[in-house]
Protein backbone atom coordinates (compact mmCIF):
# COMPACT_ATOMS: atom_id res chain seq x y z
CA UNK A 1 0.00 0.00 0.00
CA UNK A 2 2.83 2.37 0.81
CA UNK A 3 4.36 1.64 -2.60
CA UNK A 4 1.04 2.46 -4.29
CA UNK A 5 0.75 5.78 -2.45
CA UNK A 6 4.32 6.64 -3.45
CA UNK A 7 3.65 5.82 -7.10
CA UNK A 8 0.45 7.86 -7.12
CA UNK A 9 2.27 10.85 -5.63
CA UNK A 10 5.08 10.60 -8.18
CA UNK A 11 2.82 9.81 -11.15
CA UNK A 12 -0.65 11.29 -10.47
CA UNK A 13 -3.53 9.77 -12.46
CA UNK A 14 -4.52 11.74 -15.52
CA UNK A 15 -8.18 12.80 -15.43
CA UNK A 16 -10.23 11.55 -18.39
CA UNK A 17 -10.55 14.14 -21.14
CA UNK A 18 -13.89 15.50 -22.25
CA UNK A 19 -15.33 13.61 -25.19
CA UNK A 20 -17.83 14.66 -27.85
CA UNK A 21 -21.03 12.65 -28.15
CA UNK A 22 -23.43 12.09 -31.03
CA UNK A 23 -26.82 10.59 -30.16
CA UNK A 24 -29.18 9.20 -32.76
CA UNK A 25 -32.92 9.93 -32.85
CA UNK A 26 -34.17 6.51 -33.89
CA UNK A 27 -37.91 7.19 -34.03
CA UNK A 28 -40.88 8.21 -31.96
CA UNK A 29 -44.62 8.78 -31.87
CA UNK A 30 -47.03 11.67 -31.52
CA UNK A 31 -50.50 11.89 -30.03
CA UNK A 32 -53.56 14.02 -30.77
CA UNK A 33 -56.30 15.21 -28.44
CA UNK A 34 -59.07 14.96 -31.09
CA UNK A 35 -58.18 11.46 -32.15
CA UNK A 36 -60.88 8.99 -31.20
CA UNK A 37 -59.61 5.81 -29.60
CA UNK A 38 -61.14 2.36 -29.49
CA UNK A 39 -63.05 1.93 -26.25
CA UNK A 40 -62.95 -1.61 -24.86
CA UNK A 41 -66.30 -2.76 -23.43
CA UNK A 42 -66.42 -3.68 -19.74
CA UNK A 43 -65.77 -7.30 -18.79
CA UNK A 44 -68.78 -9.48 -19.49
CA UNK A 45 -70.37 -6.93 -21.83
CA UNK A 46 -70.82 -7.97 -25.46
CA UNK A 47 -69.05 -5.97 -28.12
CA UNK A 48 -71.07 -3.24 -29.81
CA UNK A 49 -72.72 -4.28 -33.05
CA UNK A 50 -71.18 -1.39 -34.98
CA UNK A 51 -67.49 -0.82 -35.74
CA UNK A 52 -65.65 1.94 -33.85
CA UNK A 53 -65.13 5.23 -35.68
CA UNK A 54 -62.13 5.46 -37.95
CA UNK A 55 -59.09 7.59 -37.28
CA UNK A 56 -59.22 11.26 -38.21
CA UNK A 57 -56.83 12.39 -40.95
CA UNK A 58 -54.00 14.78 -40.06
CA UNK A 59 -53.30 16.83 -43.20
CA UNK A 60 -51.43 19.46 -41.16
CA UNK A 61 -48.69 16.98 -40.14
CA UNK A 62 -46.78 15.29 -43.00
CA UNK A 63 -45.95 11.61 -42.56
CA UNK A 64 -42.88 11.09 -40.42
CA UNK A 65 -43.00 14.58 -38.86
CA UNK A 66 -43.50 15.46 -35.19
CA UNK A 67 -45.86 18.23 -34.04
CA UNK A 68 -46.63 20.11 -30.82
CA UNK A 69 -49.71 22.28 -30.61
CA UNK A 70 -51.95 24.15 -28.17
CA UNK A 71 -55.62 25.00 -28.83
CA UNK A 72 -57.54 27.35 -26.55
CA UNK A 73 -54.82 27.25 -23.90
CA UNK A 74 -54.86 23.44 -23.73
CA UNK A 75 -52.32 20.92 -25.17
CA UNK A 76 -53.60 19.42 -28.42
CA UNK A 77 -50.60 17.55 -29.90
CA UNK A 78 -47.50 16.16 -28.19
CA UNK A 79 -44.49 14.31 -29.62
CA UNK A 80 -42.26 11.66 -28.06
CA UNK A 81 -38.80 10.86 -29.43
CA UNK A 82 -36.66 7.77 -29.00
CA UNK A 83 -32.92 8.48 -28.42
CA UNK A 84 -30.06 6.01 -28.57
CA UNK A 85 -27.62 7.20 -25.85
CA UNK A 86 -25.41 4.11 -25.87
CA UNK A 87 -22.47 6.26 -27.01
CA UNK A 88 -22.37 7.82 -23.51
CA UNK A 89 -20.94 5.32 -20.97
CA UNK A 90 -22.79 4.79 -17.73
CA UNK A 91 -21.31 6.94 -14.97
CA UNK A 92 -20.19 9.75 -17.29
CA UNK A 93 -20.55 13.42 -16.40
CA UNK A 94 -22.63 15.02 -19.16
CA UNK A 95 -21.81 18.71 -19.58
CA UNK A 96 -23.97 19.39 -22.64
CA UNK A 97 -26.31 17.53 -24.98
CA UNK A 98 -28.32 19.62 -27.45
CA UNK A 99 -31.33 18.41 -29.45
CA UNK A 100 -31.83 20.33 -32.70
CA UNK A 101 -35.14 20.24 -34.59
CA UNK A 102 -36.03 21.95 -37.87
CA UNK A 103 -39.51 23.19 -38.80
CA UNK A 104 -41.10 21.63 -41.89
CA UNK A 105 -42.65 24.36 -43.98
CA UNK A 106 -45.04 21.77 -45.43
CA UNK A 107 -46.64 21.33 -42.01
CA UNK A 108 -49.35 23.43 -40.42
CA UNK A 109 -47.08 25.81 -38.50
CA UNK A 110 -49.12 28.48 -36.72
CA UNK A 111 -47.66 31.23 -34.48
CA UNK A 112 -44.45 29.21 -34.12
CA UNK A 113 -42.49 32.26 -32.97
CA UNK A 114 -44.70 32.62 -29.87
CA UNK A 115 -44.82 28.93 -29.01
CA UNK A 116 -43.54 27.80 -25.60
CA UNK A 117 -42.27 24.21 -25.82
CA UNK A 118 -40.03 22.12 -23.57
CA UNK A 119 -38.52 18.64 -23.49
CA UNK A 120 -38.87 16.25 -20.55
CA UNK A 121 -37.79 12.69 -19.77
CA UNK A 122 -40.27 9.91 -20.51
CA UNK A 123 -40.96 7.66 -17.52
CA UNK A 124 -43.52 5.26 -19.02
CA UNK A 125 -43.42 2.75 -21.84
CA UNK A 126 -43.35 4.20 -25.34
CA UNK A 127 -43.73 2.43 -28.65
CA UNK A 128 -42.49 4.11 -31.81
CA UNK A 129 -44.26 4.57 -35.12
CA UNK A 130 -47.60 6.00 -33.95
CA UNK A 131 -48.86 9.10 -35.79
CA UNK A 132 -51.85 10.97 -34.47
CA UNK A 133 -52.51 8.23 -31.88
CA UNK A 134 -55.27 8.67 -29.27
CA UNK A 135 -54.41 11.10 -26.50
CA UNK A 136 -55.05 8.54 -23.76
CA UNK A 137 -52.34 6.26 -25.16
CA UNK A 138 -49.46 8.72 -24.74
CA UNK A 139 -46.74 7.64 -22.27
CA UNK A 140 -46.20 9.36 -18.95
CA UNK A 141 -43.26 11.74 -18.50
CA UNK A 142 -41.43 13.46 -15.67
CA UNK A 143 -43.18 16.69 -14.64
CA UNK A 144 -41.06 17.48 -11.55
CA UNK A 145 -37.51 16.85 -12.78
CA UNK A 146 -35.35 19.00 -15.05
CA UNK A 147 -36.92 20.42 -18.21
CA UNK A 148 -35.20 21.59 -21.38
CA UNK A 149 -36.87 24.78 -22.69
CA UNK A 150 -36.92 25.08 -26.47
CA UNK A 151 -35.25 28.07 -28.13
CA UNK A 152 -36.35 29.05 -31.63
CA UNK A 153 -34.11 30.76 -34.18
CA UNK A 154 -35.55 32.98 -36.93
CA UNK A 155 -34.87 30.27 -39.53
CA UNK A 156 -37.20 27.85 -37.73
CA UNK A 157 -34.44 25.88 -35.96
CA UNK A 158 -35.20 24.79 -32.40
CA UNK A 159 -32.61 23.76 -29.80
CA UNK A 160 -33.15 22.00 -26.47
CA UNK A 161 -30.37 21.65 -23.91
CA UNK A 162 -30.80 18.07 -22.64
CA UNK A 163 -27.68 18.07 -20.40
CA UNK A 164 -29.54 17.87 -17.04
CA UNK A 165 -31.82 15.11 -18.36
CA UNK A 166 -28.94 13.16 -19.92
CA UNK A 167 -27.06 13.45 -16.63
CA UNK A 168 -29.87 11.53 -14.92
CA UNK A 169 -29.67 8.86 -17.62
CA UNK A 170 -25.87 8.55 -17.33
CA UNK A 171 -25.93 8.37 -13.53
CA UNK A 172 -28.58 5.65 -13.51
CA UNK A 173 -31.08 7.76 -11.57
CA UNK A 174 -33.46 7.61 -14.52
CA UNK A 175 -33.81 5.12 -17.34
CA UNK A 176 -33.71 6.45 -20.88
CA UNK A 177 -37.26 5.63 -22.00
CA UNK A 178 -37.43 8.50 -24.45
CA UNK A 179 -37.97 12.23 -24.61
CA UNK A 180 -41.29 14.08 -24.45
CA UNK A 181 -41.56 17.32 -26.47
CA UNK A 182 -44.61 19.03 -25.00
CA UNK A 183 -46.16 22.47 -24.42
CA UNK A 184 -44.63 24.36 -21.49
CA UNK A 185 -47.51 25.58 -19.30
CA UNK A 186 -49.79 27.00 -21.97
CA UNK A 187 -51.33 30.38 -21.26
CA UNK A 188 -55.10 30.89 -21.24
CA UNK A 189 -56.37 31.37 -24.78
CA UNK A 190 -52.96 30.56 -26.29
CA UNK A 191 -52.89 28.79 -29.67
CA UNK A 192 -49.97 27.60 -31.81
CA UNK A 193 -48.66 24.63 -33.76
CA UNK A 194 -45.08 23.68 -34.63
CA UNK A 195 -44.24 20.79 -36.97
CA UNK A 196 -40.66 19.45 -37.23
CA UNK A 197 -38.97 17.07 -39.63
CA UNK A 198 -38.63 13.51 -38.34
CA UNK A 199 -35.60 11.16 -38.62
CA UNK A 200 -36.35 10.45 -42.27
CA UNK A 201 -37.00 14.06 -43.28
CA UNK A 202 -34.92 16.53 -45.27
CA UNK A 203 -33.52 18.02 -42.04
CA UNK A 204 -33.48 15.17 -39.57
CA UNK A 205 -33.16 15.83 -35.83
CA UNK A 206 -29.64 15.84 -34.41
CA UNK A 207 -28.35 15.40 -30.86
CA UNK A 208 -24.75 16.29 -29.99
CA UNK A 209 -22.79 17.39 -26.95
CA UNK A 210 -19.90 16.65 -24.62
CA UNK A 211 -19.33 14.37 -21.67
CA UNK A 212 -16.50 13.17 -19.44
CA UNK A 213 -16.25 9.38 -19.05
CA UNK A 214 -15.78 7.88 -15.58
CA UNK A 215 -12.23 7.79 -14.25
CA UNK A 216 -10.44 4.43 -14.65
CA UNK A 217 -10.45 2.31 -11.53
CA UNK A 218 -13.81 3.55 -10.23
CA UNK A 219 -16.86 1.29 -9.85
CA UNK A 220 -18.60 3.28 -12.54
CA UNK A 221 -15.77 2.60 -14.96
CA UNK A 222 -15.85 -1.09 -14.17
CA UNK A 223 -19.57 -1.19 -14.78
CA UNK A 224 -19.04 0.56 -18.08
CA UNK A 225 -16.29 -1.88 -19.10
CA UNK A 226 -13.53 0.73 -19.06
CA UNK A 227 -10.26 -1.06 -18.31
CA UNK A 228 -7.51 0.48 -16.23
CA UNK A 229 -3.96 -0.48 -15.34
CA UNK A 230 -3.35 -1.53 -11.74
CA UNK A 231 -2.01 1.23 -9.52
CA UNK A 232 -0.33 -0.99 -6.95
CA UNK A 233 2.94 -2.33 -8.37
CA UNK A 234 4.34 -3.54 -5.04
CA UNK A 235 5.58 -7.11 -4.66
CA UNK A 236 3.37 -9.43 -2.69
CA UNK A 237 4.36 -11.87 0.07
CA UNK A 238 7.79 -13.45 -0.44
CA UNK A 239 8.24 -17.21 -0.26
CA UNK A 240 11.74 -18.68 0.23
CA UNK A 241 12.53 -21.94 -1.57
CA UNK A 242 15.76 -23.99 -1.39
CA UNK A 243 18.23 -23.57 -4.23
CA UNK A 244 19.58 -27.00 -5.25
CA UNK A 245 22.22 -25.45 -7.51
CA UNK A 246 24.33 -24.50 -4.49
CA UNK A 247 24.06 -20.76 -5.20
CA UNK A 248 22.19 -20.06 -1.99
CA UNK A 249 18.51 -19.28 -1.44
CA UNK A 250 16.15 -17.69 -3.95
CA UNK A 251 13.16 -15.54 -2.98
CA UNK A 252 10.39 -15.12 -5.52
CA UNK A 253 7.63 -12.50 -5.19
CA UNK A 254 4.17 -13.97 -5.55
CA UNK A 255 1.65 -12.06 -7.73
CA UNK A 256 -0.79 -9.72 -6.01
CA UNK A 257 -4.47 -10.63 -5.62
CA UNK A 258 -6.50 -9.95 -8.75
CA UNK A 259 -3.62 -10.07 -11.18
CA UNK A 260 -4.24 -11.46 -14.65
CA UNK A 261 -3.34 -15.11 -15.36
CA UNK A 262 -0.02 -15.82 -17.01
CA UNK A 263 -1.56 -17.39 -20.12
CA UNK A 264 -4.62 -16.44 -22.14
CA UNK A 265 -7.43 -18.77 -23.15
CA UNK A 266 -6.80 -20.47 -26.54
CA UNK A 267 -10.10 -19.11 -27.88
CA UNK A 268 -9.94 -15.67 -26.28
CA UNK A 269 -7.94 -12.63 -27.30
CA UNK A 270 -4.24 -12.59 -26.71
CA UNK A 271 -3.40 -11.57 -23.19
CA UNK A 272 -0.95 -8.81 -22.52
CA UNK A 273 2.52 -9.94 -21.50
CA UNK A 274 3.46 -9.64 -17.87
CA UNK A 275 6.86 -8.74 -16.53
CA UNK A 276 8.41 -11.54 -14.44
CA UNK A 277 8.21 -11.15 -10.72
CA UNK A 278 11.35 -9.68 -9.19
CA UNK A 279 13.81 -12.33 -8.01
CA UNK A 280 16.35 -11.75 -5.31
CA UNK A 281 19.19 -14.15 -4.60
CA UNK A 282 20.50 -14.34 -1.08
CA UNK A 283 24.18 -15.41 -1.27
CA UNK A 284 25.43 -17.49 1.68
CA UNK A 285 28.53 -15.99 3.38
CA UNK A 286 31.23 -17.80 5.46
CA UNK A 287 32.63 -15.82 8.35
CA UNK A 288 35.86 -16.74 10.22
CA UNK A 289 35.27 -18.21 13.72
CA UNK A 290 35.76 -15.74 16.56
CA UNK A 291 39.09 -15.65 18.51
CA UNK A 292 37.41 -17.27 21.51
CA UNK A 293 36.99 -20.43 19.44
CA UNK A 294 40.76 -20.78 19.04
CA UNK A 295 41.31 -19.98 22.72
CA UNK A 296 38.97 -22.79 23.67
CA UNK A 297 40.89 -25.22 21.46
CA UNK A 298 44.20 -24.26 23.15
CA UNK A 299 42.63 -24.76 26.60
CA UNK A 300 41.38 -28.23 25.64
CA UNK A 301 44.85 -29.23 24.34
CA UNK A 302 46.50 -28.04 27.56
CA UNK A 303 44.03 -29.98 29.66
CA UNK A 304 44.70 -33.14 27.68
CA UNK A 305 48.48 -32.71 28.10
CA UNK A 306 48.20 -32.25 31.88
CA UNK A 307 46.07 -35.36 32.22
CA UNK A 308 48.62 -37.35 30.20
CA UNK A 309 51.41 -36.44 32.62
CA UNK A 310 49.40 -37.58 35.62
CA UNK A 311 48.22 -40.88 34.12
CA UNK A 312 50.13 -44.05 33.22
CA UNK A 313 50.43 -45.80 29.95
CA UNK A 314 47.18 -47.69 30.57
CA UNK A 315 45.47 -44.66 31.88
CA UNK A 316 45.63 -45.75 35.55
CA UNK A 317 47.46 -43.79 38.29
CA UNK A 318 51.07 -44.99 38.84
CA UNK A 319 52.08 -46.17 42.36
CA UNK A 320 54.07 -43.86 44.49
CA UNK A 321 57.84 -44.02 43.77
CA UNK A 322 59.04 -42.18 46.81
CA UNK A 323 62.09 -44.11 48.35
CA UNK A 324 62.13 -46.80 45.74
CA UNK A 325 65.79 -46.28 44.66
CA UNK A 326 67.24 -46.54 48.22
CA UNK A 327 65.47 -49.83 48.92
CA UNK A 328 66.81 -51.29 45.71
CA UNK A 329 70.41 -50.32 46.58
CA UNK A 330 70.12 -51.81 50.14
CA UNK A 331 68.77 -55.07 48.74
CA UNK A 332 71.66 -55.43 46.32
CA UNK A 333 74.22 -54.59 49.04
CA UNK A 334 72.86 -57.36 51.30
CA UNK A 335 73.02 -59.83 48.43
CA UNK A 336 76.73 -59.01 47.90
CA UNK A 337 77.57 -59.39 51.58
CA UNK A 338 76.02 -62.77 52.00
CA UNK A 339 78.41 -65.69 51.30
Amino acid sequence: MAAAVLLMSLFPAVAPAQTSATVQVTGGSWYWMEQVGTVEPPAGTPAPPVAPPGALPTPDVPAGDFPVSVVGGRPDKESFLQLDTSSIPQGSAVSSLVLTLHEDSAGGNVSASSATIEARAVTGYMAGGAQGAPWANRPSYDTTGPAAPGKRAPDGTWTFELGPIAALWASGQLQNSGLAVVPATPQQGQAYEVVWFGPGGAKAPTVAGNFTPPAPGTPAAAAAGIESAPTDQSVGPVSITPDTSGAGLTTTGSPSVGSAPASASPTGPAASSQAPAPVRTIESSHRAPPWGFYLAIVAVIALIGASTLSLGDLGEPEPERQGGVLRTLERRTQEVRQP
